[in-house]
């Protein structure tokens, strides 16, 4: 039954009730305990004494806002985080058209959907499609996680052209303006772009186009934050910790090295100013 049928139905079976009341009193024994009811508010002038018995009705609830109008309220919001949101709410009806599941959350994701099959049923293509511009304009932002979701949607939502179309323009401009991104977080010290740089040069990850020499510039840099600005063990600094660290520069000459470690050295710094801290000797 519908809320707005509820509400006149619940009204009238409360008058019944309420119009009974009287009778039902004057046919009990006077020894009965009498009926605690809750103290009523005094009825407004010339309304009839009755009328302070009737039970105020429950609020109404809002109705639901339906998912499309939701996800062009967050697109059109000036906030990266909005855009984000809109993007993750596209992202988990992809999945769950896909698999009939939503995506495995890890707490840290912005929203969650009810009733997916019902939800995600009212949108078009188009939208679904507009997620990636909504998911990079907030990586560009720097929102949290934004960029490393970028770069696992791939080109325009599919990650296999990446290997399927290496050389197609689109897909090499898309791979070096993400790049460009996390080279530019990277140098500045975040860490998630640092890790992403360094995992995905050592995995051969198709999105990354890290050379090994920046590779063991970032793998150092994660080292140095770990040890000297986290406090963690060298030796658990791991896998960041020294012989890793070899391995990566394995072919390098020394002056490369050294300029991996200069490189190394000013993205702690800049690390170091995010947090607050002095920059580490």
């Amino acid at each position: 039954m519908k809320w707005k049928t509820v509400v006149p139905a619940c009204a009238a079976l409360g008058l019944v009730v309420v119009l009974a009341v009287p009778a039902w009193r004057m046919t009990q024994p006077a020894a009965t305990a009498p009926l605690l009811v809750p103290a009523a508010a005094p009825p407004a002038a010339g309304a009839p004494a009755w009328l302070s018995d009737v039970p105020a009705l429950a609020p109404t609830p809002a109705p639901v806002e339906p998912l499309a109008q939701r996800i062009d309220r967050l697109a059109a919001s000036g906030d990266a985080r909005d855009a984000y949101r809109a993007w993750w709410l596209l992202h988990a009806c992809v999945v769950f058209e896909r698999t009939g599941r939503q995506p495995e959350r890890d707490g840290n994701e912005p929203d969650t959907l009810a009733d997916p099959a019902h939800a995600c049923a009212t949108l078009n293509e188009r939208t679904k499609m507009a997620r990636i511009d909504h998911l990079e304009r907030a990586a560009r932002a720097g929102v949290d996680g934004a960029l490393a979701e970028l770069v696992e949607e791939g080109p325009f939502g599919d990650p296999t052209a990446l290997m399927t179309r290496p050389d197609d323009p689109l897909v090499k401009e898309w791979k070096a303006r993400v790049n460009g991104m996390l080279s530019a977080q990277a140098e500045d010290g975040y860490w998630s772009s640092l890790y992403q740089l360094f995992t995905g040069f050592w995995f051969g990850h198709p999105a990354i186009a890290a050379d090994r020499q920046s590779a063991l510039a970032y793998g150092i840099a994660l080292r140095d934050i770990m040890v000297k600005l986290d406090g963690v063990p060298e030796p658990q600094a791991i896998p960041f910790n020294g012989p890793f660290l070899d391995e990566i520069g394995t072919g390098l000459t020394p002056a490369e090295k050294a300029q991996a470690q200069a490189r190394a050295d000013a993205i702690v710094a800049r690390a170091a100013d995010k947090r607050g801290h002095s920059a580490p000797l």
